[in-house]
């Protein structure tokens, strides 16, 4: 089966009013809360999520991992001893010692290994990784996760949109978002799954016409794949 008649198949479980599940939306949000983290930075937060990346060609082997973008958590940042998170309202410090650590400025993602037992995370994303062309995302609907840190304090929150357009691993979207959604997830509203990293508002966009930007997580396990070997790890 080529690729486009298998994602006309899997479009086909989706409503064909556009009409959300509600059941799958609580089941969601419940594996959200605690998947989804504020990163604390010393000038402001970012937003990041937990999934199990691919790591091997046959796909048989997972990594753990904490995803953002590599404008939240830069090479620099990333050179430190620990970084702090906050995970369903508790705050966490996660030691970068002896960890996987994967980042690239052009494609603009940083991944970071989880270790479940001694960051006590065990609730993980399913991941959108297809290679289906571009243009067979376009119009299809799409989430936003991200974290909005006011006032009150950090909470979860969540925009839907469109995707209108695409070119190589970035794609575009009619989501409103707030600043420190970036590193958030966007998902499939058809199936839950993580199709990317939420990069931010494209330049002169404005109001109602604000279109932002997001990375194909497909491209990051492509690039972890072909760079498996060439982490980075801090060492006390």
């Amino acid at each position: 089966m080529d690729t486009s008649q298998e994602y006309s198949v899997k479009l086909q479980n989706s409503d064909e009013k556009g009409m959300v599940d509600g059941d799958a939306m609580i089941y969601f949000l419940q594996k959200a809360i605690k998947s989804i983290c504020e990163i604390n930075l010393s000038n402001g937060f970012g937003s990041g999520f937990f999934c199990k990346i691919p790591y091997t060609e046959d796909n048989n082997h997972f990594i753990p991992a904490l995803i953002t973008c590599n404008h939240v958590l830069s090479k620099d940042l990333i050179k430190t001893n620990s970084i702090n998170i906050i995970l369903n309202g508790q705050t966490k410090t996660l030691s970068l010692n002896q960890r996987k650590i994967w980042t690239d400025e052009k494609i603009d993602f940083t991944c970071i290994e989880i270790k479940e037992k001694e960051d006590n995370i065990y609730t993980f994303f399913n991941l959108d990784d297809n290679v289906f062309t571009n243009e067979l995302y376009i119009n299809q609907n799409v989430l936003i996760y991200g974290i909005n840190n006011n006032k009150i304090g950090s909470k979860l929150v969540f925009s839907n949109g469109i995707i209108k357009n695409s070119k190589d691993y970035n794609f575009a979207y009619t989501c409103n978002t707030y600043p420190g959604c970036s590193g958030g997830c966007i998902v499939n509203q058809y199936d839950n799954c993580v199709i990317g990293i939420h990069k931010g508002e494209i330049e002169g966009t404005r109001n109602k016409n604000v279109v932002n930007a997001g990375i194909f997580i497909r491209d990051v396990i492509k690039y972890i794949k072909e760079n498996k070997n060439a982490f980075l790890s801090n060492v006390n």
